[in-house]
């Protein structure tokens, strides 16, 4: 579908109900992940890196299960945190399409889609994007971590996507349910990165090499003398 020479942000759920303390249904140490998902999307929006944000809507199918719908539209728990919003966004309303605008990040940034369940690619358009999007890496944050962005991670590895987790910004509800993802995590050699890390990897320039080297090749064709109409051709593996 699209095609960057860059890491995209794959931003999973940083709502104020999650992200919060005072939220409905907090992360464990919401508090803390505030400072290193401020470091990222600085570096994200100082870079124009693009963004795909997750919303979740009127969340109740979680484990475990909060006691009302958490995430549920116009109220402020709904809200993304207001540092994770780039200035041009575009949201992805609910629906069953599967199409997307063809300008994709030329215009916009940020595309923020909302989540029908916890598992994102029940979003058709969404799993489109993230299953044809060609990208030199995923970069994930988000939560919470042994649910909503195991799935992420697990459905980009089954798609062979190449990917990066930012561990200190990723939250966790349950510390039993998050040793368990985190083994199963590393059993597919996921690799982790800090909030510091990350920012380097945003800030590193595309790499180059292959279209310099293509470029040396076309015109090293170029200085070669051409053949003449009396040399002999070659037959060797030439048929007819």
């Amino acid at each position: 579908m699209f095609s960057t020479r860059c890491p995209i942000l794959l931003d999973v759920n940083t709502q104020r109900d999650l992200f919060d303390p005072a939220g409905k249904y907090p992360l464990s140490k919401a508090a803390a992940l505030i400072d290193p998902l401020q470091r990222v999307f600085a570096a994200t929006k100082r870079l124009r890196t693009p963004v795909i944000s997750t919303r979740l809507h009127n969340l109740t199918q979680i484990d475990p299960p909060p006691s009302e719908p958490i995430c549920v539209p116009g109220t402020p728990g709904y809200q993304k945190l207001p540092f994770t919003l780039c200035d041009d966004h575009e949201e992805m309303p609910l629906d069953c399409g599967t199409d997307f605008p063809v300008d994709g990040f030329l215009r916009t940034q940020q595309h923020i889609f909302d989540l029908p369940d916890a598992n994102p690619f029940d979003s058709p358009r969404l799993d489109r994007l993230l299953s044809e999007t060609q990208t030199p890496l995923w970069i994930i944050v988000g939560g919470p971590l042994e649910s909503v962005v195991r799935v992420v991670i697990l459905g980009l590895i089954q798609r062979r996507q190449p990917l990066a987790v930012v561990r200190d910004c990723c939250g966790l509800r349950d510390p039993l349910d998050f040793d368990l993802a985190m083994r199963k995590l590393e059993s597919k050699n996921v690799h982790w990165l800090t909030a510091d890390e990350a920012v380097e990897r945003l800030a590193a320039k595309p790499n180059r090499s292959r279209s310099k080297h293509s470029k040396s090749v076309f015109i090293e064709s170029l200085r070669r003398p051409a053949r003449s109409f009396k040399s002999p051709r070659k037959t060797t593996g030439y048929r007819r």
